[in-house]
């Protein structure tokens, strides 16, 4: 029996992921790694391999983009096995691999699943009222970019950024009610993040300061004019969004979010890009919660503080106090 199963999306990538799978499985070749490797065929079809795969007793191996890497997450994880979980980034977005200290860089990840090292990070878990459930790596989130990330699922629109402009003309704000252990948020919003790790949508740094390390959800809650928004994004790439007068922030182990007027249509919510349904939802940071194979530092935090000169988890304030001593 092969030790590894590399569950692959064919439509990775807008289907040009081909190539970056005939690559890492010549990496993997390459470095004796055992595997087979298996074919998504439909939505939802990575959960249900990943969930056999691990029984079955194969190290789980996601090659895709985030939504590939959540759907064999969450089917590794839910099949209660033990199995170890890893990655290959192969999307145009690749934030879940990212939160764990991946490079999006194919044959690194080969080389990090050979050398097999693994450790434990936080996981968070997202339950709606409707029973819709699921384990996540990167963010929950609701309003504005929940609706972008349903539109972009949908195919409405090719281009990301022009989802986010077409969402952004017809966009209005609701209230919503955030429960915390210690806090509670009601109020207009135009999104609620709840934060595991920093980013989503292929780098957006929205919680910036999240850790998949220290047992909490760190949550962004934003009311920003639209207009306004849309120039908030490049910040948001750079990681230099934070602190903002228009962002509530907040930590909290478990959070729940409802609607304010139960005659609003809800908000939609989704975690790592995928749409779990309507609010209400609740969301729980499980610490140590999954042992996933992963660079013995973070990889990703190292290549993002070559590029842009800081960490993405070190907001504007404390690097002013560090100029400043």
């Amino acid at each position: 029996m092969e030790d590894y199963a590399i569950i692959y999306n064919p439509l990775a990538k807008k289907g040009e992921a081909k190539k970056d799978l005939e690559y890492a499985l010549k990496c993997l070749n390459d470095l004796k790694v055992s595997y087979k490797s298996v074919k998504t065929d439909y939505d939802g079809h990575a959960i249900e391999l990943a969930r056999q795969l691990a029984k079955e007793g194969y190290r789980v191996i996601a090659a895709g983009g985030d939504g590939t890497a959540n759907q064999v997450l969450h089917g590794t994880i839910s099949s209660n096995s033990g199995a170890l979980c890893g990655f290959i980034p192969m999307g145009s977005g690749n934030d879940i691999p990212a939160a764990i200290g991946y490079r999006a860089d194919v044959k690194r990840a080969c080389e990090i699943i050979a050398q097999g090292f693994s450790s434990k990070s936080d996981v968070g878990f997202a339950k709606t009222d409707s029973g819709n459930e699921r384990y996540f790596l990167g963010i929950g989130s609701q309003g504005f970019d929940s609706e972008v990330a349903r539109r972009s699922n949908e195919e409405k629109e090719k281009d990301y950024n022009m989802i986010i402009l077409t969402t952004l003309k017809s966009w209005e704000n609701k209230e919503i009610i955030v429960k915390m252990d210690n806090d509670t948020f009601e109020g207009e919003a135009n999104l609620a993040a709840v934060g595991l790790s920093g980013a989503y949508g292929g780098g957006m740094f929205i919680c910036q300061r999240a850790s998949i390390e220290d047992g909490l959800f760190d949550i962004s809650i934003v009311n920003i004019d639209k207009v306004k928004l849309a120039r908030q994004f490049r910040r948001m790439y750079n990681a230099s969004l934070l602190p903002h007068p228009d962002i509530s922030e907040y930590q909290s182990k478990k959070v729940r979010v409802e609607m304010r007027n139960p005659e609003d249509e809800p908000y939609v919510c989704q975690v790592d890009g995928e749409v779990l349904g309507s609010l209400p939802v609740t969301y729980e940071c499980i610490q140590d919660g999954y042992e996933f194979i992963r660079p013995r530092k973070n990889e990703f935090a190292e290549e993002f503080k070559q590029k842009y000169g800081h960490y993405m988890w070190e907001c504007w304030d404390e690097l002013e106090k560090r100029k400043n001593k």
